[in-house]
């Protein structure tokens, strides 16, 4: 199958996400609650901070894991690379940012660019693949509430097509380069520590979503946050939209209607948890960017080409 057709796909399941946010906006669309919820983060300073810290473990989190999985790069190197791709994702939109990710480990540290690149994308398939067992686990949970909604079949027919298309594309032979270093790792008890840091990572993002739901008295509890979570991060793969706008609040506003059908509170409570996360991305991009000035050349075409696996 080729790229230009999964490339459609995914715009496709994008525009459907876009149109559905739109309906969203029109139908729950409730200024003074959203303003409302915005007063109280900026009225209640310890409690946004504590959301800030617990936002910046989970990267400080899959920064260790970053560092275990390649050791010859520096810590804070791994969370310079982490915080320019959530940047870069934030201001693009498509996602381009671990081509900067990548560019950054790799010049700071002399690693060869395949090596970093074999490290960022087995990060990410972990990550998916943490993402996905949440998501999945929870929808089997909260099932009996999924099932009644009409978009379901849409979206698992959706889902399945997607899939099929993916797995007849995908091309691990470059994987076969890097079979030794990847053996080394799986066989190591770092493997375990890697896996670890992702699942908390993940955890902690969470976090951001509980806390939210708290101001706006929205019924969640941790459980739910974290599948609502990783269900609306896992639709980012759809992205089309700088920092996946749009998408991601038609995805997390579903999922939370399907705990309590309080259309309103849920739209909103994914509009300011979106905002928290492109502010938090704004401000640790600009301290990336006056720690490394260079950051804007990882992302062009030369870089993209050197990184991109063969």
């Amino acid at each position: 199958m080729k790229n230009k057709q999964i490339k459609i796909l995914m715009r496709l399941i994008s525009l459907i996400c876009i149109v559905a946010f739109i309906w969203m906006t029109i139908h729950h669309f409730d200024a003074q609650l959203l303003f409302d919820l915005m007063h109280k983060l900026v009225s209640q300073p310890w409690h946004t901070g504590y959301m800030v810290v617990m936002y910046s473990f989970a990267f400080v989190l899959r920064a260790m894991a970053w560092k275990w999985y390649l050791p010859q790069a520096r810590f804070q190197t791994c969370i310079d690379g982490l915080f320019a791709s959530l940047f870069i994702n934030h201001i693009f939109p498509i996602k381009i940012g671990d081509v900067a990710r990548v560019g950054i480990c790799a010049k700071q540290n002399r690693i060869p660019f395949s090596i970093v690149a074999e490290s960022v994308i087995v990060l990410r398939l972990l990550d998916l693949i943490v993402l996905f067992f949440f998501a999945f686990l929870g929808a089997i949970v909260y099932m009996h509430m999924i099932i009644r909604s009409a978009m379901i079949f849409p979206l698992i027919f959706g889902g399945i097509v997607f899939l099929f298309f993916l797995l007849r594309r995908i091309d691990l032979s470059w994987l076969q380069k890097h079979k030794q270093h990847w053996n080394m790792i799986w066989k190591s008890r770092r493997f375990v520590l890697i896996v670890v840091a992702i699942v908390f990572s993940w955890i902690c993002e969470a976090v951001v979503l509980f806390e939210m739901a708290k101001m706006v008295a929205f019924p969640l509890s941790f459980s739910e946050a974290l599948w609502v979570n990783s269900m609306a991060v896992g639709g980012q793969v759809f992205q089309m939209t700088p920092g996946g706008l749009a998408t991601y609040e038609a995805v997390m506003a579903f999922a939370l209607t399907r705990i309590h059908s309080y259309w309103e509170q849920a739209y909103a409570l994914a509009l300011a948890t979106h905002l928290f996360k492109f502010l938090f991305s704004y401000v640790v991009g600009l301290y990336v960017w006056w720690r490394i000035p260079t950051l804007w050349t990882f992302v062009r075409k030369e870089d993209v080409a050197s990184t991109t696996p063969t």
